[in-house]
C-alpha cells in the first residue's frame, strides 16, 4: 500500500506507554531528544519540527505563513493539484503550471515562468503518490534560485526516508512529510523544516492564523514543545522508528528502496505490465502500473483484498486504468516477492 504503510511491532508497542503531561519536564526532555534525531532524516542543519496533523495541515500552513500574495503551483498529479486548491482557498494569487500526469516537472518550463512574473512562493511535490512520478527537485530548485527569490516549498510525503531528499544541499526552504509513508509511523504527524530566509519572510506576512502559523511552531519547538496538545503516543512511535531508520542509515535505506523499485520494474516488464509514469521519472517508493490488455486493474486490487493483501488502486483520473504498489517504509525484498507471486496467480486466473 502506498500509505499508510506497515508499522513494526516494536513501534506499535511504543504507543502503549502510560500517558504524560505534554508540559511536564519529562515530556520536554523526551521531545528535545527526539528533535535531535530528525535533522539527519531531512538532511538539514536547521530545526525540524513536528505538527499533530496530516501533511495537508502543513501544506496550508506554509502557504498562509510564507506567501504574502503571489504563488506558483507546479502540478503533475493529484497531490500537487492540492497545493493549487490550497493556495486559492487561502486567497492567494495563485498561478499553475500543469505538467501531464505521468511526467516530471521540467526545470526549463519553470525558468520561463519565473522570467514572466515574480512570485513569493513556488510549491511542488517531489514524489507524486498518485502517479508514481519523481521530479528532479534539485534541478528545479536550482532554476528557481537562479531566476527568483521565491521560497521553495516542497511536499516530500512519499519520498522522505525512501529516496534522497537533501534539504540544505538543494536550497529548499520548506520541506514537509507525513509520517505514514516511507517513514513508517502511523498517520497523524508531519515533520517539517524552515530555512532561515523562510523564517525571515514569514515574519513579514500578516494574519498567519494560529494553528497555521509556522513561526509559532518554531517558537514552541525551541522551548521544547508544541503549540497545542500533541499526539503523544504517535511521538513515542516516531521516536522508536527514528532509532530504526538511523540504525539502518539513510544511504542504506535509499539503496534498499532503489532495489525494491528495480525488482518491481523487472517483474512488470516480464509480465507485460507497463508503467504509467515516464521511464525517466519513476518513483523508487511507489510504482503506478497498467496491467496487460484486457485485465481490469480494480479486479487485481479486489482479488488481493480477498486474500488479505492490500495494494493501492489507481488514484483520481487514473483509477480505471492503473494499480499501485507501495514498496516503501519497512518493506523487505521477501515481502515484495511474496506479493508479486500473489499477483502472478491472480493474473493467471483473470487471463483464463
Amino acid at each position: 500500500l502506498p500509505g499508510p504503510t506497515y508499522v513494526l511491532e516494536e513501534v506499535r508497542q511504543a504507543m502503549t506507554k502510560p500517558m504524560v503531561g505534554h508540559r511536564s519536564a519529562g515530556y520536554k526532555a523526551f521531545y528535545i531528544e527526539l528533535s535531535k534525531k530528525l535533522p539527519p532524516l531531512l538532511r538539514t542543519s536547521g530545526e525540524v519540527m513536528v505538527a499533530s496533523g496530516s501533511s495537508t495541515l502543513v501544506m496550508e500552513s506554509a502557504v498562509v505563513s510564507c506567501a504574502a500574495s503571489e504563488v506558483l503551483n507546479l502540478t503533475n498529479g493529484a497531490f500537487s493539484e492540492r497545493w493549487h486548491s490550497i493556495s486559492k482557498s487561502c486567497g492567494k494569487n495563485s498561478d499553475k503550471i500543469a505538467f501531464p500526469w505521468g511526467e516530471a516537472i521540467d526545470p526549463e518550463t519553470v525558468r520561463a515562468a519565473l522570467r514572466r512574473k515574480k512570485y513569493d512562493v513556488v510549491t511542488l511535490v517531489h514524489n507524486e503518490t498518485s502517479t508514481g512520478v519523481a521530479s528532479p527537485i534539485a534541478d528545479v530548485a536550482k532554476v528557481i534560485r537562479e531566476e527568483s527569490d521565491a521560497l521553495i516549498v516542497v511536499d516530500t510525503v512519499s519520498s522522505l526516508a525512501g529516496a534522497p531528499v537533501e534539504t540544505d544541499a538543494w536550497g529548499l526552504d520548506v520541506v514537509l512529510a507525513g509520517t505514514q509513508k516511507a517513514i513508517a509511523v502511523p498517520p497523524g504527524l508531519t515533520v517539517f523544516t524552515l530555512s532561515e530566509r523562510a523564517v525571515e519572510r514569514a515574519g513579514k506576512v500578516p494574519h498567519r492564523g494560529f494553528y497555521t502559523d509556522l513561526l509559532r511552531y518554531l517558537d514552541k519547538h525551541k522551548e521544547g514543545g508544541f503549540i497545542t496538545t500533541p499526539a503523544i503516543p504517535l511521538l513515542w512511535a516516531l521516536d522508536k522508528q527514528m532509532d530504526v531508520i538511523l540504525a539502518e542509515g539513510m544511504e542504506a535505506r535509499w539503496a534498499r528502496h532503489e532495489a525494491l523499485y528495480r525488482r518491481t520494474a523487472e517483474w512488470a516488464a516480464s509480465r507485460g505490465i507497463s508503467y504509467a509514469s515516464a521511464e525517466n521519472a519513476r518513483s523508487v517508493t511507489v510504482s503506478c502500473l497498467k496491467p496487460p490488455a484486457g485485465v481490469d486493474p480494480q479486479a487485481i486490487v479486489k482479488k488481493l483484498a480477498e486474500r488479505g493483501i492490500t495494494i493501492g488502486g489507481g488514484y483520481g483520473d487514473w483509477k480505471p486504468t492503473t494499480f499501485r504498489i507501495g514498496h516503501m517504509g519497512q518493506v523487505r525484498m521477501s515481502d515484495l516477492d511474496a506479493l508479486l507471486v500473489e499477483i502472478d496467480d491472480i493474473l493467471k486466473g483473470l487471463a483464463g
